[in-house]
């Protein structure tokens, strides 16, 4: 394995930690406080010292931690392979206490609930939910080019009804909750349903399309201030619509061979240095719900096989 020290001068020494996928190790006082594995070790490393600074859990590890070791690979799923083998020999101090999805968040849709669209931290409730996404500020940008286009809600107030009504930025939705003709109501909110499904739900809904084609429209037309302010929401959407494809399959990826075998989305047994190694079934039941929703513990891990399963 290749390493540094870690002490007070380590971000110095960051733009040194190689690029692309590697299993890395966090050590120090006599044991091994951490491990992990990341397609950018500057960015984690990065990351953990920005924590560090709100104390808690994370300024204990780095206050104990003395070495900081990697091993590169050429593919995502040889550094989890890795991880997962190292993980079932050792218990690192600090393994249990950090998580590195404690951030990640779930899109959760209802066309009948005010305020319609939310963004969650768990799947608990009864909401229609996606995900997780890796990003709170990711998901937000897709809701705001959806409301944009599709004029769906993008409620920013507790209670409504809001300024957007009024600016013609939303078609009122939830006028509809409070609507005295029931069957006007119930004929909105179904539509509303409709759309939401249809947005956020089928990957190809053409929305980006059309997108891309008013792009192209503004950069024929010489207007290229408005042609690049659509470049990052076509970028945006782009990576919207990757990660859907991914929360459609990742419960059902499946592959085997002699040396890997992948059940329900998760690793199940590998050889590694002329070992076997075995990980239960993921065994978890999911809500109807919940059809599009993984585990946050369990996300990265799916999403490094759907990646080498794509490639395949």
């Amino acid at each position: 394995m290749n390493e540094i020290k870690i002490d007070k001068n380590i971000k110095n020494e960051f733009d040194t930690l190689p690029k692309g996928w590697v299993f890395y190790l966090i050590s120090g006082a006599g044991e091994n406080l951490y491990a992990g594995y990341s397609a950018n070790l500057k960015a984690k490393m990065n990351n953990l010292y920005c924590k560090a600074q709100e104390g808690g859990i994370y300024q204990e590890l780095l206050n104990l931690a003395e070495k900081l070791s990697w091993v590169t690979y050429p593919q995502a799923i040889f550094a989890l392979i890795h991880y997962k083998c190292y993980l079932t020999e050792n218990s690192p101090l600090y393994q249990y206490q950090i998580h590195p999805w404690a951030e990640y968040v779930y899109l959760a849709l209802d066309s009948h609930r005010f305020p319609f669209i939310t963004i969650q931290e768990h799947t608990n409730d009864d909401w229609l939910y996606l995900g997780p996404f890796r990003s709170r500020f990711f998901l937000a940008d897709v809701l705001d080019i959806y409301a944009r286009i599709l004029k769906l809600p993008a409620c920013e107030e507790g209670e409504y009804l809001c300024n957007k009504k009024e600016k013609n930025l939303c078609r009122g939705w939830c006028l509809a909750l409070d609507d005295n003709s029931e069957n006007q109501a119930d004929n909105a909110l179904d539509k509303l349903e409709l759309l939401l499904k249809e947005a956020f739900l089928v990957p190809e809904n053409g929305i980006l399309e059309l997108l891309q084609q008013e792009r192209n429209k503004y950069f024929n037309e010489l207007d290229f201030n408005k042609a690049y302010l659509l470049d990052e929401e076509i970028d945006i959407l782009k990576k919207y619509r990757e990660w859907l494809k991914f929360l459609i399959s990742a419960k059902h990826l499946e592959y085997e061979s002699d040396e890997l075998i992948i059940q329900k989305g998760k690793i199940t047994y590998c050889r590694l240095q002329n070992k076997d190694y075995h990980f239960p079934v993921d065994t978890t039941e999911f809500r109807i719900n919940e059809t599009l929703s993984l585990n946050l513990d369990s996300v990265d891990e799916s999403k490094v096989i759907y990646d080498f399963l794509q490639k395949k």
